[in-house]
């Protein structure tokens, strides 16, 4: 038993000390459906660059060859890997440099429930990761709240016509929200009291 245990962790050590290796930085998270622009702030003169993606969650869009490039991510979440090889004016390859992208899907922002009792609040459910910004207009004046780490987010108890405008998160923004509600604030109930018919 011992001996399989041993096994065990040299066979995770190994596993994590490869796994280091083929990285060259930390994981970059990108917004989905983002355009994003890499570079290699150490770049040789004269050299040229070959660049790829592993993975189908994006496309090279410019600077194939060189020591920049746009890369158009796809509106799906996921995991890549980008990766660049240099090659100097007189032809020698250097090693491959990784780049783990970890593709996150937009925030979205819903109203909770349009019909409200009496000292009741609306509230807006996130999707994302907090700390949220979100923009709304209330009976067409807007208002702006940041640091939200509350969800659901409770916006207060005034009857009106809220639009959501715009949500964004810790690593991304959506500007093309939906959401419409005309909050209807009930009336206070009567201070019932029981008496004998």
């Amino acid at each position: 038993m011992k001996r399989i245990l041993f096994l065990v962790s040299i066979i995770m050590l190994l596993f994590s000390i490869n796994s280091t290796a083929q990285s060259t930085a930390n994981p970059d998270t990108v917004c989905a459906g983002s355009n994003v622009y890499y570079k290699i702030p150490s770049a040789i003169v004269n050299s040229t660059f070959t660049w790829g993606i592993k993975g189908s969650g994006g496309t090279i869009t410019f600077g194939q060859s060189t020591d920049s490039i746009r890369v158009a991510w796809t509106n799906t979440a996921g995991i890549d890997t980008l990766w660049v090889v240099e090659t100097n004016a007189a032809g020698c390859k250097g090693d491959t440099a990784k780049l783990t992208i970890i593709r996150v899907a937009k925030p979205t922002a819903v109203f909770d429930n349009s019909a409200l009792c009496f000292g009741e609040t609306l509230k807006i459910n996130f999707t994302g990761i907090a700390p949220y910004s979100v923009q709304y207009t209330l009976n067409g004046n807007t208002v702006n709240q940041s640091g939200i780490t509350q969800n659901p987010y409770s916006v207060g108890g005034t009857a009106g016509n809220y639009i959501l405008v715009q949500i964004s998160d810790k690593h991304c923004i959506n500007n093309t929200l939906t959401g419409q509600i005309n909050a209807i604030i009930g009336t206070p109930l009567n201070n019932l009291q029981i008496q004998h018919d």
